[in-house]
């Protein structure tokens, strides 16, 4: 059985470097998304509390 959104051909064939490679990339874009999450959220908390205050 495939993991979702893993093409059956890559989880039949693929070697652990390739696995590899594709995991550590797969983690980078998690943490750009996190730090962009965190970076909205952020001003979003700032740009409430200037709506609040005026």
């Amino acid at each position: 059985m495939s993991p979702p959104d893993l093409r059956p051909e890559f989880v039949q064939q693929a070697s652990a470097a390739a696995i590899r490679a594709q995991y550590e990339r797969a983690q980078r874009m998690v943490d750009l998304w996190d730090d962009r999450a965190r970076a909205l959220f952020l001003l979003l908390c700032q740009r409430e509390d200037e709506e609040r205050t005026t």
